[in-house]
């Protein structure tokens, strides 16, 4: 009982200390500070990755801290985190930022962490060969830290530019921004085209834009570079369409048609009129595949009443074509070629599907614009 009344006696001890230097009492207890191994080399040319791709720089490594009783005896100190701290040389660690937190003796550190970590501490993005310090902050059970020394590293950052899309890759833009809680992977809300021509580069989307009783800010985002922010279509001035993660449109509260061309970079947007809009009850692709009835049916936009989507398993080819309220009197087909984009007209044929597999469906009845393309 002894024993466990002098252990207690001294973790108690330990939160009144202060942080002490490379085996320095304070007290009855001492630390030991960690000791971050040198690097092969200090020197670092750091370049803009490829999209998606995030590329190892380095490993640090260091020695454990430890915590010593008067008599020399080690003490066990729980919940001891290790803090990779990062400062120009010039600061002298004045204004630390964090490149790594961890419970292990050893870090990586990779390309775009490190170089926005750089421009964090510059203020802004720069390419001038910069001297930054590292160094590694041990903190333990008792709440206080010590600090390894510091290694010093002479680094060449890059300023980040956004890649330019091909036109003929960005086969499918999403809208992101209020409407879907500003989530990069969400598909909710697609852009329509007139035409499938790969030079051709404009995509339209007319529908309601609101954030509770105030209008929608958001932004368009190629299919391939969802899941981030930095590679998106934002709102220049005078009609100009940026690349990047600059301005965000807005629009609303209200029906606006909002129209981007991605081949000449320009962006409109005006007003619709949806007063006279019909809402339907359902929705639903129609054509050979269901014996031109019974069709499947869509699910309606939550946020807009006239946006529907769907997933569907086409077992053989078929036309295809929409019905609204599974009522002939409301039903839009387009051409036979125009698919995967399309805008359907009363009473039209119907575009072709010519291969089997799963497909989204997309159908805007303000525009009768349509999507019909398989999953990748």
């Amino acid at each position: 009982m002894k024993k466990i009344k002098y252990i207690i006696s001294l973790f108690c001890m330990l939160t009144l200390m202060s942080a002490c230097s490379n085996d320095e009492s304070i007290g009855s207890i001492s630390t030991t500070e960690p000791v971050l191994n040198s690097l092969a080399s200090n020197e670092w040319v750091l370049t803009q990755p490829e999209v998606d791709q995030n590329p190892f720089l380095f490993r640090l490594n260091w020695t454990k801290a430890r915590f010593f009783d008067q008599s020399g005896e080690a003490l066990y100190v729980d919940n001891v985190q290790y803090d990779i701290e990062a400062d120009l040389s010039d600061n002298n660690f004045s204004k630390p930022i964090i490149l790594v937190s961890t419970t292990k003796l050893f870090a990586d550190i990779y390309t775009q962490q490190f170089n926005t970590a750089i421009a964090q501490m510059l203020g802004a993005e720069s390419k001038t060969i910069q001297n930054i310090n590292i160094r590694v902050k041990t903190s333990g059970g008792s709440g206080e830290s010590v600090y390894s020394e510091a290694l010093t590293l002479v680094v060449t950052p890059y300023i980040y530019v956004a890649p330019v899309p091909d036109p003929e890759s960005s086969k499918h833009i999403y809208i992101i921004g209020d409407m879907n809680g500003w989530n990069p992977n969400n598909t909710d809300f697609i852009m329509y085209r007139n035409s499938n021509d790969v030079e051709d580069g404009v995509y339209t989307y007319t529908g309601y834009f609101a954030n509770g009783n105030e209008g929608a800010y958001f932004k368009f985002c190629a299919e391939e570079f969802l899941g981030g922010y930095n590679n998106m279509y934002c709102a220049g001035e005078g009609g100009k369409l940026e690349f990047g993660d600059t301005g965000a449109f807005y629009a609303g509260p209200g029906y606006y048609t909002v129209t981007i061309d991605i081949i000449n970079m320009t962006w409109t947007l005006t007003p619709y009129d949806a007063s006279a809009a019909k809402n339907y009850t359902t929705m639903g692709p129609i054509g050979g595949f269901c014996g031109w009835d019974n069709e499947p049916l869509m699910t309606k936009s939550a946020y807009d009443p006239h946006q529907w989507h769907i997933a569907y398993l086409f077992e053989s080819g078929t036309a295809c074509k929409f019905r609204g309220n599974k009522d002939w009197a409301n039903n839009w087909g387009g051409g036979e070629f125009d698919i995967p984009y399309g805008k359907g007209v009363f009473d039209g044929g119907g575009a072709s599907i010519n291969e089997p597999g799963l497909y989204d469906i997309y159908f805007n009845d303000l525009t009768a614009h349509y999507i019909i393309k398989i999953r990748n």
